[in-house]
């Protein structure tokens, strides 16, 4: 943008395109990390809002198995409940930094509390459930009920 005219979008637009362009834009970026950096700011902006822990679920023959990535955390920071269809697992995890570091260069382990709501097919047992934490996993295993294969019925239909 030259000096002594008015802001035109379509003109800084141009002049950030191209490898040039890029390379400016990167540099721009750096320098405002790097300011924020060294008046002990964080450029990472942290939240209060719930994080979503990474989550697996799958059915084998018999069984649904829900696997979440939650490192970090003993068993009593979490807990895991059954309403209805739905298994919410929820906990916290606390921070590990130590509380005199003011600014972070990256920031990319979610700390605070967490919610995960998961729907389950209407054939588990609530009664055959299992969970194991073991190496930073949360492995929850539900029990499917067994149920009978009902054999093709052919209705009548009357005439009315």
């Amino acid at each position: 943008v030259q000096r002594g005219r008015p802001f035109r979008l379509r003109q800084a637009t141009e002049q950030l395109r191209g490898r040039r362009g890029r390379i400016r834009l990167m540099g721009l970026l750096r320098l405002s990390d790097d300011h924020f950096y060294k008046m002990g700011h964080s450029p990472v902006l942290t939240s209060k809002r719930l994080w979503r822990p990474p989550t697996d679920v799958f059915e084998k023959e018999n069984e649904v198995i829900i696997l979440l990535e939650i490192a970090g955390m003993k068993q009593k920071d979490f807990s895991i409940t059954l309403s209805g269809d739905i298994l919410t697992v929820k906990g916290e995890r606390k921070e590990k930094a130590e509380p005199s570091i003011t600014g972070y260069r990256n920031k990319e382990i979610n700390c605070g509390m967490f919610e995960r709501n998961i729907y389950l097919p209407e054939n588990v047992d609530p009664d055959e459930i299992a969970a194991a934490y073991k190496e930073g996993f949360l492995e929850i295993t539900i029990k499917k009920r067994k149920t009978k294969k009902t054999k093709a019925k052919e209705i009548e239909i009357e005439e009315g």
